[in-house]
């Protein structure tokens, strides 16, 4: 950034300086047209100095573009690990009622695009432009100071204009960001149940609300588009003003041998040269402004700190006796309606409970709290008479196996989908857990056997279903305690094999 910086400023003060050789050269030739020696001399010394500023730019440049650059690419990467770090260590509640999931993936892909282009390429235009228009200031002082000074009454006009559109952007953009986000989402609901669109007949119902939703981003991008072209034409409707005001004002003082023709030429462009820099800078302001905007909800997100805490003891040893005592839970999205009310449940080892009752009941938002997705309102989990609070989160849920109702499988090979119960489990023990899941006779059916590449589209398809995908297989860790948020498949329930417990919740 340092580096950076620094190219940044040589070559935003290079062109005012060669300006001001340029005037010294032009008088040059005035001064010296009948001493032709002394005028070449001078055009010699002269064009060399106008090589070492074309050295400056080269080298200035290139420091300037690469370097901030480089750090843009580096911190937007470190901020998008740290985001979805941080996006992943959340609880389940704060995705049902803060932030939706394609928020989420927006942020990863088209907010911190925004950031990044803000804080690299951008940032070192403003500091490039900045230094224009000081450096041409400068000069235009040194040169003809009468002639520079005229030029500050229009330079507060300019800076309002410009600060204006800058703030007028920033509301535009936020708005655009929430509008086009919307829209993201009503896609990706779609087309993750496709089936359930087109079992309605719903194509054109989404079709239209999502036309809906990107009218009211056109809108938006309409207003800004005109926001954005009215201020920068006035932005360089002021400047073009600046440049009559200083021609005319320049003649009078040449007429009155205040200055000679190269002083007030070198002073003229300098001027006009750092009113463009400031004008030029608005739309760097612009990218700030969006930038800012999308990196306050990426750091929501980092800063955010979840409610349920990781922290806490491990049991040397495990039996699986589970305890519910007077439970009292609402889900966060809905905390007025109730799902448990003082339910208890007590769960032996080595026994197998249903939990039977109508949809909605709260079968599986008691599996929720076992795994501690949620905390309870009140009441009391135990395990092995440890509260679930007081037990190291990441420890507790390996000891537990869930079999969730819908299968889910990540676009990586079978074996390490199933590996991500343990890492370390040998092919043996994998084998072993297929079997068990009665998906062993399955997977070596196929081309690659359990390198077969496996994802989310493969394991949600009726063929995968039908054929007895190996979906709710997730091998290799012995535990203690398992649930099920639906009957495996191909598991009967006996009563010699098991304990079913029917409970009704409100």
């Amino acid at each position: 950034m340092a580096v950076g910086t620094l190219g940044a400023l040589v070559h935003g003060c290079s062109l005012p300086v060669f300006l001001r050789f340029f005037a010294d050269l032009v008088d040059s030739f005035g001064s010296h047209a009948d001493d032709p020696d002394t005028m070449v001399r001078l055009v010699v010394k002269y064009a060399f100095y106008f090589l070492v500023v074309g050295a400056a730019i080269w080298a200035s440049s290139w420091a300037e573009i690469s370097c901030w650059m480089w750090t843009g690419e580096r911190q937007s990467t470190r901020m998008r690990i740290r985001y979805l770090q941080a996006a992943l260590k959340q609880d389940v509640s704060f995705f049902d009622t803060d932030v939706r999931t394609s928020d989420v993936i927006y942020a990863i892909n088209a907010d911190a695009v925004m950031v990044q282009d803000a804080i690299s390429e951008k940032l070192g235009n403003l500091i490039h432009y900045m230094a224009t228009f000081v450096a041409g200031f400068v000069v235009g002082f040194t040169a003809a100071w009468q002639l520079a000074l005229v030029t500050l009454a229009v330079v507060p006009l300019i800076a309002v204009i410009g600060g204006l559109t800058a703030a007028t952007m920033g509301k535009l953009s936020s708005k655009s960001q929430d509008a086009l986000s919307s829209a993201s989402n009503i896609a990706e609901q779609a087309l993750s149940q496709i089936r359930v669109v087109q079992s309605f007949v719903g194509e054109e119902r989404v079709a239209q609300a999502y036309s809906a939703a990107l009218a009211v981003a056109q809108s938006i991008g309409y207003r800004n588009g005109f926001a954005k072209g009215l201020g920068l034409g006035g932005t360089y409707f002021t400047v073009f003003c600046c440049y009559a005001l200083l021609l005319w004002y320049g003649g009078h003082l040449v007429r009155g041998h205040h200055t000679n023709g190269g002083l007030a030429i070198a002073t003229m462009f300098s001027v006009m040269i750092g009113g463009l820099g400031l004008g030029q800078s608005a739309p760097s302001m612009a990218a700030f402004a969006k930038a800012r905007v999308a990196a306050a909800k990426i750091f929501r997100i980092i800063d955010h700190t979840p409610g349920i805490t990781k922290e806490g003891v491990e049991l040397e040893s495990v039996t699986g006796r589970l305890e519910l005592r007077n439970v009292e839970f609402a889900y966060p999205s809905r905390p007025d309606t109730p799902i448990l009310r003082r339910f208890s449940l007590s769960v032996p080892a080595g026994k197998t409970i249903a939990l039977v009752g109508s949809s909605g009941s709260g079968k599986s938002t008691v599996v929720s709290l076992i795994e501690r997705f949620y905390d309870p309102s009140s009441g009391q989990i135990m395990l092995d008479g440890v509260e679930l609070k007081d037990l190291k989160l990441r420890w507790l849920r390996s000891q537990i196996g869930l079999v969730s109702q819908e299968p889910a499988l990540f676009a990586t090979s079978i074996r390490e989908n199933l590996l991500l119960g343990r890492e370390e489990a040998s092919q043996v023990e994998m084998e072993e857990a297929a079997r068990v899941a009665n998906a062993h006779s399955f997977i070596i059916k196929l081309p690659d056997g359990y390198d077969t590449q496996w994802g989310s589209a493969a394991c949600s398809s009726p063929a995968a279903r039908s054929s007895g995908s190996p979906s709710p297989v997730r091998c290799s860790r012995t535990r203690p305690s398992s649930s099920w948020t639906r009957p495996p498949a191909r598991w009967t329930p006996s009563p010699r094999s098991s304990c079913r417990r029917r409970w009704t919740a409100s």
